[in-house]
């Protein structure tokens, strides 16, 4: 189907008569005269005229449009062929959306080897709190999504990783004495957690409730180091990760210590959609991710 308005003005440029030009689209010839019309007021100058005896002509303008026609014309034929080059090649772009500090956990360019290894692959990584990544690939915006680990109805997940939940601890509380933390003993406390976007608290809140433990005092931070700077000024027990508290930046100071939390763990892994069916570099990426989280699981 013809669409483009230089494509009908080429058809006048070649056709003897708007009439003829009009039955090749085909359109009545009022309608491809107002295009006509419409393209010379667009463009502010005349591209045909009518002679007295009612013979119409291109105007210089005409001409040197028909020419740059042709030549937009030809690109336009190299871009569909290129495109159609690209899709009979295989390229494929994925979207994935990625819950906040997996990258970190990952590595630092953990998807360069896989890019390495399919040149036909593009992907567009972005990071955001659990909630939102989940939000958006549930509204279809994404094609897999790296989730905090949970049961999600409408999602299939493959879990990478799966880690036990610490509390930092000053290490003049008694708090940190005790083995295990208990969600008693975290009731017990003032409490730094990430907040209402992140599976770890709303977890925490269910736990509570589950065991019937009226919740203490929460403090909301989405960043790690002002959970450690809480605990550090004495003002409570902070939410921490196994991998987190053995970075050096929160190893260098004896005031504060780190102990378990009984019975809770997070972790992470690759989710889609059930109505979403996986395509063979989708594939590929998950087992890729599979082996690279293999190596987490094994420190």
């Amino acid at each position: 189907m013809m669409q483009d308005k230089y494509d009908y003005f080429m058809l006048a440029y070649d056709s003897p008569s708007f009439s003829a030009a009009a039955g090749k689209v085909p359109m009545s010839p009022q309608g491809f005269a107002k295009a006509i019309r419409n393209l010379e007021r667009e463009l502010g100058v005349p591209l045909f005229a009518v002679d007295e005896d009612g013979t119409r002509r291109a105007t210089p303008y005409a001409d040197e449009l028909y020419e740059y026609a042709k030549r937009m014309r030809a690109e336009r034929n190299l871009l569909a062929s290129a495109f159609e080059r690209i899709s009979s090649s295989g390229y494929v772009e994925l979207r994935i959306a990625c819950s906040l500090g997996v990258p970190g956990l990952l590595g630092s360019g953990f998807l360069d080897e896989f890019l390495g290894q399919h040149p036909d692959v593009s992907i567009t990584l972005n990071e955001m709190p659990d909630a939102m990544c989940e939000s958006v690939l549930r509204d279809g915006l994404y094609d897999l999504a790296l989730t905090v680990t949970s049961p999600v109805d409408d999602f299939h997940s493959h879990e990478l990783y799966s880690s036990p939940v610490s509390y930092w601890v000053r290490s003049d509380d008694p708090l940190s004495a005790r083995g295990v933390l208990e969600p008693e003993d975290l009731a017990q406390r003032r409490l730094a957690i990430p907040g209402d976007d992140f599976k770890c608290y709303r977890d925490l809140l269910a736990r509570f409730e589950r065991e019937g433990v009226h919740p203490p005092e929460i403090v909301k931070y989405s960043e790690i180091f002002w959970i450690y700077e809480f605990v550090l000024r004495g003002e409570g027990i902070g939410f921490t990760l196994p991998h987190l508290a053995s970075l050096e930046v929160f190893s260098g100071s004896d005031a504060v210590t780190v102990v378990p939390a009984q019975g809770f763990t997070w972790g992470f892994g690759v989710s889609h959609l059930k109505a979403h069916t996986l395509g063979p570099r989708e594939e590929d990426l998950i087992a890729y991710l599979d082996r690279r989280a293999a190596q987490l699981r094994r420190v």
